[in-house]
């Protein structure tokens, strides 16, 4: 079971929703926000939040907003119970049933940090990286997962900091 690994709500399990994604191991979370450490006072999104296990943690961790994104129902539903759990308080919180891959055109230098975990049989177009980088504010940070048996290229106009591999998923830290 997926879990909060540390912050105001440390420990707690979390729910995920009853169809196939991969969750974001402990061991990817914490390797994450190990090298990012200053979440206080920020706006994020989890794109492809699934649980909402990303976003959940950068909350956890005093990020002020956080918006989770989503086109499956069930996950938005499972977001907003694991939200139940947690009852943040003072946090604008908003859940968007919407396609991940467009979401960041509608907001343009809004996020200081961007998560995404998008399924790993799911391509990724330019547009797609290009919409994440005009939504990142100046030295905002893109973190990625991908399936390290991807033989996709990534078009990110962004600067790679960082990229570390976990079995089958690996992931990219980028900054604008």
């Amino acid at each position: 079971m997926p879990r909060i690994i540390s912050g105001e709500y440390g420990g707690l399990v979390i729910k995920t929703p009853r169809y196939a994604l991969h969750p974001t191991s402990d061991r990817v979370k914490e390797y994450i926000f190990n090298v990012i450490k200053v979440w206080k006072g920020l706006t994020v999104v989890d794109l492809f939040a699934g649980s909402g296990s990303l976003g959940l943690e950068a909350l956890s961790r005093g990020a002020d907003a956080v918006d989770f994104v989503d086109n499956h129902a069930l996950a938005i539903s499972t977001i907003t119970e694991n939200l139940k759990i947690l009852s943040p308080m003072d946090k604008t919180i908003r859940r968007f049933k919407a396609n991940a891959q467009t979401f960041c055109t509608k907001y343009p230098h809004y996020y200081d940090r961007i998560f995404a975990d998008p399924p790993y049989q799911l391509p990724l177009q330019d547009s797609f990286f290009l919409s994440v980088a005009n939504a990142l504010k100046s030295h905002g940070l893109f973190i990625l997962e991908y399936s390290v048996h991807s033989h996709d290229k990534f078009f990110v106009p962004l600067t790679l900091l960082r990229e570390k591999k976990f079995g089958e998923t690996g992931v990219r830290i980028y900054e604008k």
